[in-house]
């Protein structure tokens, strides 16, 4: 689905508590999809609360389908100083999910936010340098930043 249609079709909306699930299973098919090991209960605590991403200075956010079903999800969490981290960053519609994140973060004391990617996740690359991220130098270039 192009970037063009994506955007008629998916709507973007807050993640509720119910929406849990569904994020774990794009983020777990985003993975394994990559090469990547699944998530698990120690290393990635935070899909498995709730409401993690309710707590203050965080957001979530979930892409979907008319019928409503969810497709993808993207996470804003608290990060160093005064930088928020865009994590799960899965599935379609990305740059729908990435210009929400970074909308909230606007609108926080955030000075910037920055995001992990492996070269794998191309689509997911895409998305944030369509919207202002650049690679945090050629020694780094899985660390993309944005400042706000």
């Amino acid at each position: 689905m192009s970037d063009d249609i994506e955007a008629r079709v998916l709507a973007v909306r807050q993640a509720r508590a119910e929406d849990g699930p569904d994020m774990r299973r794009v983020v777990t098919e985003q993975l394994l999809a990559g090469g990547f090991d699944a998530p698990d209960a120690e290393r990635d605590a935070d899909l498995a609360d709730d409401g993690y991403y309710r707590e203050p200075g965080r957001g979530a956010w979930v892409a979907v389908r008319p019928d409503g079903h969810v497709v993808g999800c993207a996470v804003l969490d608290r990060g160093d100083g005064e930088l928020a981290l865009l994590r799960r960053l899965a599935g379609r519609g990305l740059p729908l999910l990435t210009r929400a994140a970074v909308a909230f973060a606007e609108g926080r004391a955030y000075r910037g936010i920055e995001i992990v990617l492996p070269a794998a996740m191309t689509d997911a690359r895409s998305a944030v340098s369509a919207e202002g991220f650049t690679p945090a130098g050629p020694q780094n270039d899985l660390l993309f930043r944005r400042p706000l």
